[in-house]
Order: structure tokens, then C-alpha cells, then sequence
């Protein structure tokens, strides 16, 4: 049901598409990046991407332990 107290759209620029161009506004910024609402979004936000970096940093550590190792057991000398 539309707000009875809303103001009516013109044919110019006046509250209602003021209005309108503001939630327009929120409405992109929210969707262009993440919005942490409070300090626990902010926590989580930080936990994951450490999670994520230890994870990438152990792939990266196991990929070059097979490396050396594949050197050392496969070398010719």
C-alpha cells in the first residue's frame, strides 16, 4: 500500500524525485561493494579474508615443498 503522506511526482524536479534519486543512491552504493552494518560484520568480514590468505598461503607453501622436493628426488646428479 503507497504512503498516503508521499509526495505526488511532477513533470519537474521536485520532492518526490528528489526522494527518489537519494534511495537511488543508497540503493548503488550498497550494491557496489559490502556494507558492514555494525562492529560484528566488520569482525567477520576480516576473519574470512584472513581464512582465505592462510589458506592461499599454504597452498603456495605446499606447491613449492613439492617443487623442492621433486628437484631433490628427480634430479640427475
Amino acid at each position: 500500500m503507497a504512503d498516503p503522506n508521499a509526495p505526488e511526482h511532477s513533470e519537474g524536479y521536485g520532492p518526490a524525485e528528489h526522494a527518489d534519486d537519494t534511495r537511488q543512491a543508497q540503493h548503488q552504493m550498497g550494491n557496489d561493494f559490502p556494507l558492514d552494518v555494525n562492529p560484528n560484520a566488520v569482525t567477520a568480514r576480516a576473519q574470512t579474508e584472513t581464512l582465505t590468505l592462510m589458506g592461499k598461503n599454504f597452498e603456495a607453501n605446499a606447491d613449492r615443498r613439492n617443487k623442492m622436493f621433486d628437484q631433490k628426488a628427480f634430479s640427475t646428479e
